[in-house]
């Protein structure tokens, strides 16, 4: 929690007044209430739910900036999370489960479930607390803003390019389908 790159989370707001640091968080704590509240203790490897769970947004960008790749933040940050938290924290921390996890919490805006009750149980906690955080009447507060902004660290993500050359070859992330509609809608803007 106090590695850069998770400190570096504080700089951007998620929903409304949460910044993805908060919602983090709140998702590692929502995970591991429902494991406990469905006994799942003996199921769950606690380590890789708590390290999916903090990381599963870990992707370190300002996703509202305006930019076109931004508009498939849903499809493919889960993927762009997995690969900054493997630079970033290494195999032992981004396990299998972790990986799956990430990559796939965004479940069904990603085609493939997560394959681990760890991703599951991110992926539900992620809703319910993303639900929570946009419909809170703090939401519409527009008074919040980051203080000492400057003081915290900036940890480069994937720039652009990258983001959309993953988005067109991550077949698995976004699926064939709608892969393909972006590959074309690229092409036709192009013109």
């Amino acid at each position: 929690m106090m590695s850069p790159g998770m400190q570096s989370e504080k700089r951007y707001f998620q929903h409304g007044n949460t910044t993805t640091f908060e919602h983090s968080v709140a998702v590692a704590e929502r995970a591991v209430r429902l494991a406990n509240f469905f006994s799942l203790g003996r199921r769950v490897d606690m380590r890789s739910l708590v390290a999916s769970a903090l990381l599963h947004d870990y992707f370190l960008y300002d996703w509202h900036d305006d930019e076109d790749w931004h508009r498939l933040h849903g499809f493919i940050h889960g993927s762009i999370a997995c690969m900054n938290a493997k630079r970033d924290f290494g195999d032992k921390i981004v396990n299998d489960v972790v990986a799956d996890s990430l990559i796939n919490h965004m479940y069904p805006l990603t085609n493939v479930p997560p394959r681990y009750l760890e991703g599951w149980l991110v992926s539900v906690s992620d809703k319910m607390c993303a639900t929570s955080e946009t419909v809170s009447p703090g939401r519409f507060r527009y008074d919040r803003h980051l203080e000492n902004v400057d003081k915290l660290p900036h940890v480069p993500s994937l720039d652009e390019l990258s983001a959309i050359a993953l988005t067109l070859n991550t077949v698995n992330s976004i699926g064939f389908i709608r892969s393909s509609a972006y590959r074309m809608r690229l092409a036709l803007k192009s013109r």
